[in-house]
């Protein structure tokens, strides 16, 4: 290892995207993972909607970010020589009111309203006046990744396992994973963790603990991501993530009762199948307070730099975002977007 290397901490959605684009780049880096501390990413559903259905409007900078992820994702299957990232229509039921909107908005977002149909295209589905599909949906199976993505790393001894303590004796905790790291620069990709890093503490996050239920339900078509007020995502051989909950005060990642029966009454209005209830998961989204990610340099301390705040729509956000983070840091570009940059909250 060499003096100026980067460090990454954290090997979630963000630590690892911006790892890769490192790697693309000839960057010297290692990325070191607490085995203590959980990733989001591993439980969340991955799943990519290029509306916002509350306002019914695209989401944040889609028509510049979705075609990225896109080809992204599928360099990166090469890379890894496997299959993570599916495109799969959104499948919603529709009120009479909500059929009206979407006729009326379909030519200006023709590019993501498909086919508004008066029946569904498949069975088991709970009736409904009508039936929206989304074009350019689909989901990320981000466990799955980034379980390749970590044996990858691993096995070009990019990626250490630390305990690392996030304080004032951060210099002690880099020496005991090389005693040649002199003079890091560190960019923390800590998801909801970062809200105890005591360097970053300014960075005002509202993190919000979700839960999702893994189900079997032989008789429901994977041909479609179901929503309406949950979601039922396809994970292969009949099982379905379907969530998720939202909870600000809990901020444990233990499954509860109550998110279960919130699911379950949401997912029972949704479908008409029999189903059983294999598992259930729970995790924290690093979510920041104006919904936007967080990227640039510390303030006082220029070898400490921030990467994080990804939330619901990290799938979508992550490889655009992580190759403008990787620009940045090798001084390709000085300035970051206003609207991601740390310093908003100085």
């Amino acid at each position: 290892m060499k003096n100026n290397e980067f460090l990454i901490v954290g090997q979630g959605l963000a630590g690892t995207m911006l790892a890769f684009e490192m790697l693309d780049r000839g960057i010297n880096f290692r990325i070191v993972s607490s085995p203590k501390k959980s990733k989001a990413s591993m439980v969340a559903a991955g799943m990519i909607n290029p509306l916002v259905f509350k306002r019914l409007t695209k989401s944040w900078m889609v028509d510049e970010l979705l075609p990225f992820m896109q080809s992204r994702y599928g360099q990166l299957e090469t890379v890894l020589n496997d299959s993570f990232y599916f495109q799969k229509q959104i499948l919603k039921p529709l009120s009479e009111q909500e059929t009206g909107l979407w006729k009326s908005k379909k030519a200006k977002f023709d590019s993501y309203i498909g086919d508004i149909l008066d029946s569904s295209p498949i069975e088991g589905i709970s009736p409904a006046y009508a039936f929206g599909l989304v074009d350019g949906a689909g989901y990320l199976n981000l466990k799955h990744f980034l379980e390749k993505a970590e044996a990858f790393f691993l096995q070009k001894k990019l990626l250490v396992f630390d305990d690392l303590q996030i304080d004032s004796s951060l210099g002690k905790a880099f020496s005991r994973i090389s005693n040649k790291v002199t003079d890091a620069k560190v960019v923390f990709c800590e998801g909801y963790h970062l809200q105890k890093n005591p360097f970053f503490s300014f960075v005002k996050m509202n993190p919000a603990k979700g839960e999702v239920l893994l189900i079997y339900a032989p008789e429901l078509s994977e041909d479609y991501i179901l929503n309406k007020k949950a979601f039922v995502l396809p994970v292969g051989n009949k099982r379905f993530k379907v969530g998720s909950t939202y909870e600000w005060d809990d901020l444990t990642e233990q499954t509860t009762e109550k998110g279960k029966v919130s699911i379950i009454e949401r997912l029972d209005a949704l479908v008409d199948v029999e189903y059983q209830i294999e598992d259930q998961l729970a995790g924290v989204r690093p979510t920041i307070v104006d919904r936007r990610p967080v990227l640039g340099q510390h303030p006082h301390f220029p070898n400490l730099y921030v990467f994080n705040g990804l939330g619901t729509k990290g799938v979508m956000l992550a490889p655009k975002f992580a190759e403008i983070m990787a620009n940045y840091l090798i001084e390709e570009s000085s300035e970051l977007p206003a609207e991601v940059d740390v310093k908003r909250f100085l």
